[in-house]
């Protein structure tokens, strides 16, 4: 058993950065792609177009053309953020903007693409907050099969002190 020793190469990760553009989004940008760094890994910056609200009624009767285009936009326009930050740091980013339940989307997405890890933001709501908008970091941890790292907003004092 001298001498020949055989390495199987692993496949090339790939990592989902959900995004809703939002700063907190950014911030989880941020560090997910200094994580993933120099590690080869795929990034698809993820935004998902909420259609929950109207499940029951075919989205083309509710919204114009003109309204998912700029549903769209605002899609593009966070993912973009997403590609930016990783071309600088030398990271493959692919955009995909996506329509449904926004933690249905990135788990089935996740699944559907072999994806090793969900990175996302959350804003830390808790009680009434959380029960009335619903978490989507909180279901995606619930259901998928996958590692996620969820990015906790940073409080408004520790912005100043950093930006100082």
């Amino acid at each position: 058993m001298e001498g020949n020793i055989e390495i199987k190469s692993k496949p090339r990760r790939q990592v989902i950065i959900a995004t809703d553009g939002s700063e907190t989004a950014n911030e989880a940008a941020d560090f997910g792609i200094e994580m993933i760094g120099c590690s080869g890994a795929k990034v698809y910056a993820v935004y998902v177009i909420d259609t929950t609200p109207y499940r029951s009624v075919p989205l083309d009767k509710i919204w114009s053309d003109k309204v998912l285009g700029e549903f769209e936009k605002e899609g593009r326009e966070a993912t973009s953020y997403i590609e930016k930050i990783g071309k600088a740091a030398g990271v493959e980013v692919e955009s995909r903007v996506l329509k449904g339940h926004p933690a249905e989307k990135i788990v089935t997405f996740a699944e559907d693409n072999n994806i090793d890890m969900i990175i996302m933001g959350s804003l830390g709501k808790s009680g009434y907050e959380r029960v009335l908008l619903g978490s989507v970091s909180e279901k995606v941890i619930r259901h998928a099969k996958i590692p996620v790292l969820v990015v906790r907003e940073r409080h408004k004092s520790e912005k100043k002190l950093i930006q100082e």
